[in-house]
């Protein structure tokens, strides 16, 4: 008659212990691997002007547009408010979109909206506010601006690092619009 090994049973607590040393070192190593690494890449300042944009519906009563406006300008977070009308709207995005005339030719100046660009004195803060202004009549949207700038730049700066970008002449991948996110905050994938 043959005799099968049979493992040892390790203890619970055993089991625990090593469990939790492997979660230490692994805490411990992440930790030292960003330590060391804030001083190769550091996170650059944001490069807008302005970190929320107040978009207006489109048939907005002037009395209406006053009080937004006036709301906007006394709100403590505010630094500085500059109204954008549907014709510099338009302007900018001719410019912006100059190198792509598919997209320029199905726009024109009567679908962009007019719009408050707003500097907050806390960009940190900048969901509060958009929270704040979200169902004010007047405002048809609130675009976080700082928000998108903390979303995409940690993959942008490891697409920079790691040379990664779309092929030439590619206009339609995911990469490409990953691209065009990250050149708008500075970064040449």
């Amino acid at each position: 008659m043959t005799t099968m090994p049979v493992k040892a049973k390790r203890p619970l607590g055993r089991k625990l212990a090593l469990a939790a040393l492997c979660v230490a070192v692994a805490a411990a190593g992440t930790l030292a691997y960003f330590l060391l690494r804030e001083d190769e890449a550091t996170t650059p300042e944001f490069p807008g002007d302005h970190h929320v944009i107040v978009y207006l519906e489109r048939d907005i009563d002037d009395s209406v547009l006053e009080q937004v406006e006036a709301a906007l300008r006394d709100h403590p977070l505010t630094e500085e408010v500059q109204f954008e009308s549907q014709a510099e709207a338009f302007e900018q995005f001719q410019d912006t979109f100059a190198d792509q005339p598919d997209i320029l030719d199905s726009v024109d100046a009567d679908t962009l909206p007019s719009a408050f660009r707003v500097k907050l004195t806390d960009a940190d803060r900048s969901e509060e506010f958009i929270q704040e202004f979200a169902d004010v009549e007047g405002i048809y949207e609130v675009s976080d601006l700082m928000g998108a700038y903390r979303y995409w730049v940690p993959a942008c700066i490891e697409f920079e690092e790691e040379g990664i970008g779309p092929a030439e002449d590619d206009t339609e991948s995911v990469l490409y619009e990953i691209q065009q996110a990250c050149s708008s905050f500075g970064f040449d994938l």
